[in-house]
């Protein structure tokens, strides 16, 4: 009677006598050797080198000309191959780096950078509702058309045509610098007034795609955050928007459905939609800061206090009183400047985005002062939603943090007023009432001038990067 070990032995010489017999020894060979190619070729594209030869090359966090820079990479470095998509390279730069490049930018050498673009329509082409070929045509573009494009990401183009926001693909037009468009084309036509019915109908028929913003986004069972994740979602996965619920303490929540039909809750403040997109204009009408109308956004106020300090002072005193500074700052510049609150009383979010949508601001930014029942949490972040406004929320971050605090970068945000805003939009919380080494600077005057310092700053060098994408 054999043992175990036995019948092992014998099982695995059974094996080894059928792979080698004259029946299975061929097709055995065959799939050893396509393994083994598979594996080389695998390394050769995960690490062969790429010679830039040209100027103008910017490292990026994700492939995306609205993404960070990292650092722009000098003419002639070669740099190692890691991946490509969607046109984009990822590569590594000097062994450690690593980050993405525009393929079309390097093959093409007609174009400056990849900022300064515009697409020309060279055959029927449809303006999506999304980025998915499978999302509504909002309408065709016929032929000899030259479109501003507002940001490159992962193979799609964002645009506006006829005053409607879409997506193109991009291997559907012809990449050509601003600069090269007609004369004609440039002439920039007097901005349509807000309508927003017209809106509200558009985004009514549009099909709602929600985008995850984060990267490992738990898909709930339920709509709770107690629930069990049943999957995790990457950063700008794109579902289909089903029905929305909430919690016993009001939190919302989307049930989603993936490609294959698995349905699922995601917290919604950690996803976009893209309908709200419908009617934001991606860049302002002015070219510059003394050219601009500003609309500055005290947060809460009247009987909303905010966030109360662990010395009773109140949010809407600190956020009003950094709004007048920043009003000074910013008049001092030439801009026009507006107030959703004049005093110490209280505005509905709705009332503020009607407000800053009517007149048509060129840009919308909203002033906080965060809380926590962790009063160990520190600093300062800037919030966009839509991404056309990641320029926006870039340019003034860049100047903010340098400030005292600790700045924790740009990060999206589901806010009321961001989310419904179609003119650019941020929204700032420049410190933590509930933690004591912040709080000595909210109250402080010098504090709030170098806050409105550092906006002015950044608006200053975003309406200069605006003019240059022209």
């Amino acid at each position: 009677m054999l043992n175990e070990g036995g019948i092992y032995i014998q099982s695995v010489r059974r094996i080894f006598e059928l792979l080698f017999s004259r029946k299975f020894f061929p097709p055995f060979m065959t799939f050893v050797i396509l393994s083994v190619s598979a594996l080389c070729i695998t390394f050769l594209l995960t690490d062969s080198t790429l010679s830039i030869e040209r100027e103008n090359v910017i490292l990026r966090t994700r492939p995306a000309t609205n993404a960070q820079a990292i650092i722009q990479l000098d003419q002639g470095i070669e740099v190692n191959l890691k991946q490509e998509q969607n046109g984009w390279y990822k590569v590594r730069v000097n062994g450690k780096t690593e980050g993405w490049i525009p393929k079309w930018l390097l093959e093409n050498t007609t174009l400056e950078n990849d900022q300064d673009l515009a697409a020309q329509i060279l055959i029927n082409t449809p303006l999506y509702s999304s980025t998915d070929e499978s999302s509504k045509v909002i309408q065709n573009i016929e032929p000899g058309s030259y479109l501003h494009v507002q940001a490159e990401d992962n193979g799609w183009l964002s645009v506006t045509f006829d005053g409607v926001y879409g997506y193109i693909p991009t291997r559907l037009v012809n990449l050509v610098s601003e600069s090269v468009v007609p004369d004609s084309e440039e002439e920039i036509e007097e901005e349509a007034p807000y309508d927003k019915n017209e809106i509200e109908r558009q985004r009514a028929e549009a099909e709602a795609v929600v985008s995850i913003r984060s990267n490992e986004e738990p898909l709930l069972d339920s709509p709770s955050f107690y629930a069990e994740p049943i999957a995790y979602a990457i950063y700008d996965e794109q579902l289909t928007l089903i029905d929305s619920a909430e919690d016993d303490l009001g939190n919302e929540f989307y049930l989603v459905e993936d490609s294959t039909g698995i349905r699922a809750y995601v917290d919604s403040t950690r996803v976009s939609i893209s309908t709200y997109s419908i009617g934001h204009i991606g860049l302002p009408s002015a070219n510059s800061l003394s050219e601009a109308t500003i609309m500055i956004d005290p947060g809460h106020g009247g009987e909303d206090s905010g966030a109360i300090s662990i010395n009773d002072s109140f949010e809407k005193d600190a956020t009003f009183n950094t709004a007048m500074a920043l009003k000074a700052a910013l008049e001092a510049q030439g801009a026009t400047v507006m107030l959703t609150r004049p005093d110490d009383r209280f505005i509905e979010l709705e009332d503020r985005v009607t407000a800053s949508n009517l007149n048509q601001v060129d840009a919308f930014i909203s002033l906080h002062f965060d809380g926590s029942e962790d009063t160990t949490w520190s600093g300062t972040t800037t919030y966009y939603y839509h991404e056309s406004d990641e320029l926006l929320a870039q340019s003034v971050n860049d100047q903010i943090a340098p400030l005292p605090l600790e700045n924790i970068g740009i990060l999206f945000g589901n806010y009321h007023v961001l989310r419904e805003n179609t003119r650019p939009s941020i929204l700032l919380e420049l410190g933590y009432m509930s933690n004591q080494y912040d709080l000595q600077y909210i109250f402080n005057d010098n504090y709030h001038q170098n806050i409105a310092q550092a906006i002015t700053q950044g608006l200053i060098n975003y309406f200069d990067q605006v003019s240059q994408l022209r």
